[in-house]
């Protein structure tokens, strides 16, 4: 298929879900009205501006569809934006580029709100941010790729040192005390209490969370030290990455099972932090003086054009099948696969990038 017929039809599919994800049949509606009846505090509320739905307002950023975000952030402000946790925060970096663009002062107040969650949200937590409050010691990569890019962005946007700082402080600490040292690839995350590290190594997603949120935060970064620390070890995981991509172009849905079953999730993700590293010009060949085999430019070139090709081929009807589904949590990585948004919102991403062999 004609590489620009196939982009409009995943754009199609992302402005379509974005607005309709998860679709539910009547009876399903009914059995969720029971639930939360008899069970109203362990059933969560229903959730039209998820995590999920904030990947697929990144990829429409991408494409500049202004007017589509607009439509989108409209309908969150007109319902008063509720904001139950950090996983409604990872809109705030697209809601950021709406601003950007109009300069209308709802989208201003309604970033302003999603950092004072945040703030409030380390000081209740005891200066901390667990991905989920009723786990108050879990720190997870989830959400240090949720939070951390629009925290820079914000910082950088309102120079406010303050929100940049809270954002880098995620991220040094995960980077602290989540990697693994014999692969350098990170573990799911860490307990903040008993400092072990938690999950498996090298679960895809969570090695895109890391990646993700070093590539849509460092150009927003300050220069100095500290973020050319950053930007060293986004190109040291290109490095780890890039040993364990597969012969079909495609990361397994744990990087080192190679023979496993493959992840287009992470595969997306962990492209297009490789394809913005690059174009951003942060990507740098480092002397490890230890024999860590270094890729060099043209072959990282040659990497990312292959991982375009397997999300190409994992492209049916609008959507990026292939997909691992949902994690439930430390090392419940469900096998089950299909077409989600968190396949739909990197794939278009890096799709949209410019061709690294141009």
């Amino acid at each position: 298929m004609n590489r620009e017929l196939l982009l409009q039809q995943l754009l199609k599919e992302t402005e379509y879900e974005l607005f309709h994800y998860p679709e539910t049949t009547l009876k399903q509606d009914i059995k969720y009205v029971i639930k939360r009846l008899l069970k109203p505090a362990g059933t969560p509320k229903k959730d039209s501006f998820f995590w999920t739905h904030a990947m697929l307002a990144t990829a429409l950023e991408s494409a500049g569809k202004v007017e589509v975000l607009k439509d989108y952030y409209d309908a969150w402000i007109g319902r008063g934006l509720p904001i139950y946790n950090l996983d409604n925060v990872m809109n705030g970096y697209s809601l950021l580029y709406v601003y950007e663009q109009t300069k209308e002062e709802k989208y201003k107040e309604a970033a302003h709100k999603l950092y004072d969650f945040v703030r409030g949200y380390k000081k209740e937590t005891k200066d901390v941010m667990p991905y989920r409050r009723h786990h108050p010691t879990h720190i997870y990569a989830d959400g240090m790729g949720m939070i951390v890019p629009f925290l820079c962005r914000y910082g950088f946007l309102y120079d406010d040192k303050e929100a940049i700082k809270i954002g880098m402080d995620y991220m040094q600490d995960f980077l602290k005390y989540s990697m693994d040292r014999e692969t350098g690839l990170p573990y799911h995350g860490y307990d903040v209490e008993t400092k072990i590290k938690c999950g498996i190594i090298g679960w895809g997603r969570a090695v895109g969370w890391v990646m993700l949120s070093l590539a849509d935060s460092l150009e927003y970064l300050p220069e100095g030290e500290e973020k050319l620390e950053l930007q060293k070890i986004l190109d040291q995981l290109v490095n780890n990455c890039s040993k364990y991509l597969r012969g079909d172009g495609y990361f397994s849905w744990q990087l080192t099972a190679v023979e496993g079953p493959k992840d287009t999730s992470a595969t997306a993700m962990i492209g297009y932090a490789m394809e913005k590293a690059m174009g951003s010009g942060s990507y740098t060949v480092i002397n490890t003086e230890n024999d860590n085999p270094i890729i060099d430019i043209e072959e990282y070139k040659t990497i990312v054009t292959k991982i375009k090709t397997a999300i190409i081929s994992s492209c049916r009807q609008g959507k990026i099948h292939d997909c691992s589904g949902e994690c439930d949590g430390f090392s419940q990585y469900p096998q089950v696969y299909g077409a989600y948004p968190w396949s739909l919102g990197p794939g278009v991403r890096l799709l949209l990038a410019r061709d690294c062999n141009k």
